[in-house]
């Protein structure tokens, strides 16, 4: 059960200057489909991926970091905006504090996001260490906070918008949408008779 109630929670995710993703069962369900010897397929969520680019409007860094090496992910995470992609990594805080020296970032203002036993040290390291409900059951008992949301259906989204309500950012958030999707300026050109 999460350690924080909405209030320290949502406090704590003002400080954030880093979020650390976890790709299977956090970005995914968790299933690999092996297609043959060296293909695989895994499905992610579209909201997880906007949930990026509002971190970016939003200015938090995104890291993915994962104990596997895929071309998919790989191919995915080439099309969002996410700062650091660290592949074939067994040990995550390694990875994690590698980025962090870089950044500057202290330890406090980092969150994770993981659903598994691999991701623990990672939890305990991390200033927020988040679960997904369909993670694993002693993941989810030392975990400072768990969406509501499962993986690989948008937990990252829940996590990240969670973010935005905590800094008071959805004003800013919902003007750049709607300045994204205004149509083009009609040049109107008038004719010389």
């Amino acid at each position: 059960m999460a350690s924080l109630d909405r209030g320290d929670y949502e406090g704590r995710l003002r400080d954030l200057r880093l979020l650390v993703l976890d790709v299977d069962g956090v970005l995914t369900g968790g299933e690999i489909v092996f297609i043959d010897e060296d293909r695989e397929a895994k499905v992610f969520c579209v909201r997880d991926g906007s949930a990026m680019f509002i971190a970016r409007l939003i200015g938090l860094k995104i890291a993915v970091i994962t104990a596997r090496s895929s071309k998919v992910v790989e191919r995915r995470f080439t099309e969002l905006p996410v700062d650091y992609l660290r592949q074939g990594e067994k040990n995550k805080v390694g990875a994690c504090v590698d980025i962090q020296r870089r950044e500057g970032i202290a330890d406090h203002e980092v969150a994770y996001i993981g659903d598994d036993l691999i991701d623990l040290p990672m939890l305990e390291h991390a200033g927020i260490g988040i679960a997904v409900p369909d993670g694993h059951a002693k993941l989810i008992e030392i975990a400072d906070w768990v969406t509501s949301t499962p993986g690989g259906r948008g937990a990252v989204r829940e996590v990240v918008d969670d973010i935005v309500t905590a800094r008071g950012l959805w004003d800013e958030v919902l003007d750049d949408y709607r300045r994204r999707q205004q149509p083009p300026m009609k040049r109107v050109e008038s004719e010389v008779g």
